[in-house]
């Protein structure tokens, strides 16, 4: 099984710069392969995304660290609560939806 059939992966430095900036929705979860795990390097911005989103911030180890959810259009500075290597954006509400809680493990491992 691929991930890239469940989500849109943003594992090159131009994928995930871009992110969600100036889409006019999500088509699929698009999920964030950071060069490293850490809280600062894995904050996230909304400059350029036209509608709210959710975003899950997982460890290396795959378990949810934060979950921000409803994150605004041009918010300038989403930072994690404890570092992540993984960013899961998705549709605003998905998060609840899919019933995603801290200490979850969601991913057991990346295949692309």
């Amino acid at each position: 099984m691929t991930l890239t059939k469940e989500f849109e992966i943003a594992d090159t430095t131009f994928k995930r710069t871009r992110g969600l900036m100036f889409r006019s929705s999500i088509s699929k979860p698009l999920l964030f392969i950071m060069p490293s795990e850490s809280a600062e390097l894995s904050s996230i911005h909304s400059l350029f995304v036209f509608f709210p989103f959710d975003a899950v911030f997982l460890n290396s180890k795959g378990v949810v660290v934060d979950i921000r959810e409803r994150i605004k259009p041009f918010t300038l500075k989403i930072t994690p609560a404890k570092p992540a290597k993984y960013i899961l954006e998705m549709e605003a509400g998905g998060a609840k939806r899919r019933k995603i809680r801290v200490g979850d493990r969601h991913l057991t491992k990346v295949y692309i």
